[in-house]
């Protein structure tokens, strides 16, 4: 997580304090002045002042606290922004990041301070403190693009940044660069850098475009690009990333594990689950909704992300069939006639996972009364595609066929299996028998 260290840093001090609440209303509200750990944003600040100058152990870890207490009220310690401006010039490295980490929590109101931070991230590669401050400098970078807009002045040494030998200090410049100017080479930069191969970078890179959110999908090329990605986590971090974009993603990924050129798929098989799966709550099973949103929302799933992740059924990796079943099971009903046809293959394991995939869809199955004009044409087809498979030669089918039935709502439509169900009874099998009973009673049958 981006600038880990630091957020742990501040919650441990939130915890040595012994707080137990949050921020108290901003100033100007009601409760008045807002306050940290019982002591108001100017009680925070008279302690930094008091001990700015110690050259102690116990100063700077005053400092410290006073500063990340300051970060943690935000916007309503704009009255702090001189003394954490001051506080940048610390001997002390923690008590600097801790004040410019402050300043950027404060925002916009902390602006003034924008000179101060920019002069000790402009430091001369001979500086006696430029590799010390390394750390600093990315979060410096961070604060000022909080401030947003207000921050066009550090907008020189943010380009200057981009060109830095530390690489996650030139995502958070661009980051910043994005977050004051709003320029889309900020994104190109961002998704260039995803593609290399390098410690941090590229996994930092694509984490800065996710923060970026939506607007960020301009990059989506090299995105899905990097779940082929050589580090692991920057392929989880592509896919989590592509999870937020939406319907839009379907296609492109679903074409990179058609292409079968991923080395491991699984993060694009969740990608397309975690997209579907609230296309299938919002539209697919939506109360009356009209067939030509359905289609239209329906066919990038039926022509490009069922295929792939059917196809992932078969891989030889068992966490690679097991993403793929949990997303194929996320399509609801519009995955089950793929998984009927998969009941008929020659391979045994891709029955046995298909068979696996039809009891997960089981959870997620159209609440009981949900209709629909396309529902309702799905569940006639549904139908009558499980009688035909109910008379499967193979008893592990036959249960499968026959345990679908029972958990689908087919209503009265489904009374017309009751012949076929009760002849089940008698089957040499004893799931299928059970599971026959089952669909009778789903039916509305006697058993």
């Amino acid at each position: 997580m981006r600038n880990c260290v630091l957020s742990i840093c501040v919650c441990l001090v939130a915890s040595l304090l012994g707080l137990t609440a949050g921020t108290s209303p901003a100033r100007g509200q009601a409760n008045g002045p807002a306050s940290f750990a019982g002591k108001s944003a100017e009680e925070w600040t008279a302690m930094l002042v008091e001990h700015l100058d110690g050259e102690s152990d116990d100063d700077k870890e005053t400092c410290r606290q006073a500063a990340a207490a300051l970060g943690l009220i935000g916007p309503a310690a704009d009255s702090a922004v001189g003394p954490l401006s001051e506080a940048l010039q610390s001997p002390s490295i923690e008590v600097r990041v801790f004040a410019v980490d402050a300043l950027g929590r404060i925002g916009p109101g902390a602006a003034a301070a924008i000179p101060a931070i920019v002069a000790e991230m402009d430091l001369p590669a001979d500086h006696v403190n430029y590799a010390p401050l390394a750390g600093f400098r990315r979060h410096a970078a961070r604060s000022l693009g909080r401030m947003g807009p207000a921050a066009q002045a550090a907008v020189p040494v943010l380009g200057r940044g981009l060109k830095n030998e530390d690489p996650v200090y030139r995502v958070e410049s661009a980051l910043a660069i994005w977050r004051i100017l709003a320029r889309a080479q900020a994104i190109d930069f961002l998704a260039a850098m995803i593609e290399l191969d390098e410690p941090e970078g590229p996994y930092e890179a694509m984490m800065a475009l996710g923060e970026i959110g939506p607007e960020a999908a301009r990059a989506m090329d090299r995105v899905v690009a990097a779940l082929g990605h050589q580090q692991s986590d920057v392929r989880r971090g592509a896919a989590d990333v592509l999870a937020r974009w939406g319907a839009k993603v379907i296609e492109p990924v679903s074409q990179r594990i058609l292409q079968g050129t991923l080395r491991e798929p699984a993060p694009a098989a969740y990608v397309l689950g975690e997209v579907v799966g609230p296309m299938r709550v919002e539209v697919f099973y939506r109360e009356g909704i009209d067939r030509a949103a359905f289609a239209a929302a329906a066919g990038p799933v039926l022509q490009s992300a069922a295929p792939a992740l059917v196809k992932l059924l078969a891989d030889p990796r068992d966490e690679v069939r097991q993403a793929a079943q949990q997303s194929l099971s996320q399509l609801g009903l519009l995955a089950v006639p793929f998984v009927l046809d998969l009941l008929k293959s020659d391979d045994a394991g891709v029955r046995q996972a298909a068979a696996e995939t039809l009891v997960r869809i089981e959870s997620y199955l159209p609440p009981a009364g949900a209709t629909s004009e396309s529902l309702d044409a799905l569940q006639d087809e549904l139908l009558s595609r499980l009688v035909q498979q109910m008379g499967d030669r193979d008893p592990q089918v036959r249960a499968a066929v026959f345990r679908a039935f029972a958990s689908m709502s087919f209503t009265d439509r489904g009374r017309s299996a009751l012949p076929l169900l009760r002849r089940a009874l008698k089957d040499e099998n004893l799931a299928v028998r059970r599971y026959a009973a089952q669909a009778i009673r789903a039916a509305g049958g006697d058993d």
